[in-house]
């Protein structure tokens, strides 16, 4: 995104592609700063070959993102108990089975030792339904896509099931 193309409001998917609300009111990943914040866990410390290596749990970020900064966990600033949500308060049911074509299978294959979960994440994904909900096209005519890992995951849905027809590695 260029910095000149951003809004202060965006229309979340899971408000059905309708509804207007603020960038700062939702998860969305068009904001005026690139870097975000969480709360995470770390889990260990390696160095290998003069760089520091941290593993976290929890992150909220994509592989490869670059941490910048690390704080430590300070549980009267950082814990929220008596947070609430917003307007997505409860997690969505996964509505759609997915199937994966013969050729998105065979990637999956292929990357198993690299990204031994890369099928059990696009599954999981897909089953959510990441289409806008003002959009009907359950008949299949349309291909969505989407960038998972370092992955080019292409889908079509045929009423209540998605079907993986395509993922395409994007570096070698």
């Amino acid at each position: 995104m260029r910095r000149g193309d951003w809004s202060p409001t965006v229309r979340p998917p899971r408000l059905g592609g309708n509804q207007r609300v603020g960038v700062f009111a939702s998860r969305s990943t068009h904001r005026p700063n690139p870097i975000g914040m969480s709360v995470v866990e770390l889990i260990d410390i390696k160095h290998n070959g003069g760089r520091l290596l941290l593993y976290l749990n929890g992150v909220d970020l994509l592989d490869g993102t670059p941490v910048l900064d690390i704080k430590p966990y300070v549980p009267y600033a950082d814990s929220l108990p008596e947070a609430r949500a917003g307007f997505a308060a409860t997690a969505p049911e996964p509505a759609l089975a997915v199937e994966f074509s013969a050729e998105a299978e065979a990637v999956c294959v292929v990357c198993r030792g690299e990204l031994p979960q890369l099928r059990s994440f696009i599954e999981q994904m897909l089953r959510l339904d990441p289409r806008p909900a003002y959009r009907d096209d359950s008949a299949g005519e349309r291909t969505y896509g989407v960038q998972v890992f370092d992955c080019n995951v292409r889908w079509r849905v045929y009423g209540t099931t998605v079907r993986v027809i395509a993922i395409e590695r994007l570096t070698e």
